[in-house]
């Protein structure tokens, strides 16, 4: 049987396992999943903006960096300024999932692009290039990455970030890391933190393993921080999108076909 484990939260990753499901049963291919998170989210409250502030300024655009941030912007707003409306902003998003959360917070259209779901993507909407002058509000966990703040500013934008929820490790059970020892044959991760929280639990004893799995990951910027063997064991997916991923699965399954059939 060939078992692969989802590096996402049961929530995030239950689309991403029908889908698989559906692929295998088409192929008549023997597959179950297992979701798993390395990561803890927990609401932040940050000390530089107050969300009664965010909410009453008037902003030309606004970005929520993921499902969390949507999640926790909507729990902050519900909680803390239930009486304000949402910020009458163009909204954009870094794939359709999370265009889906954000919509479903705003109450707005959310853009995001079509084919190729990450950051680099997004900044090179044609709508993005020509935006100085223009006031930006990046909703985002504690401590993220630069990337989409510091390409708008550079284009002159003015950019403020709301940061609503924090990453910690979420610990794993040594009978646990056995198990998946035992029974992990593909290991799919859309995350540098899923990631890195991962690696750093995988015990050195254990390393083997990982370089006799196959893996799937949702970004070359997510292989080039993997370990050069490990890494020859990648295939990239166009997106961290469920669809993309689970294309990359397919491909992942013939690329090390012969090694999958003996799992069957």
């Amino acid at each position: 049987m060939n078992k692969v484990l989802i590096l996402r939260p049961a929530d995030q990753a239950a689309e991403l396992q029908q889908m698989l499901q559906h692929r295998a049963s088409d192929q008549q291919y023997q597959l179950q999943t297992e979701a798993a998170s390395m990561v803890a989210i927990r609401g932040y409250d940050d000390p530089n903006h107050s969300l009664t502030e965010i909410l009453s300024a008037s902003w030309d655009a606004a970005l929520m960096v993921s499902v969390n941030a949507a999640t926790y912007f909507e729990q902050q707003a519900r909680e803390w300024a239930s009486e304000l409306p949402m910020p009458a902003a163009r909204w954009y998003a870094v794939g359709p999932t999370s265009a889906r959360a954000i919509k479903a917070v705003v109450g707005r259209p959310v853009t995001c692009p079509w084919r190729r779901h990450n950051s680099d993507s997004l900044l090179a909407l044609p709508e993005l290039q020509q935006i100085a002058g223009q006031r930006w509000l990046l909703v985002r966990g504690h401590g993220g990455r630069e990337l989409l703040a510091d390409t708008l500013r550079a284009r002159g934008a003015e950019v403020t970030y709301l940061e609503v929820y924090q990453r910690q490790p979420q610990a794993v059970a040594p009978a646990t890391m056995e198990r998946w020892q035992q029974e992990i044959r593909g290991i799919m991760v859309s995350s540098a933190e899923q990631l890195g929280y991962f690696l750093a639990a995988v015990p050195k004893e254990a390393l083997s393993w990982l370089t006799s799995c196959y893996w799937v990951v949702a970004s070359s910027r997510l292989a080039d921080l993997m370990p050069s063997a490990i890494r020859a064991r990648a295939v990239i997916a166009d997106s961290a999108a469920s669809f993309a991923m689970a294309e990359a699965w397919q491909q992942a399954i013939m690329k090390f076909k012969e090694e999958t059939d003996n799992d069957n």
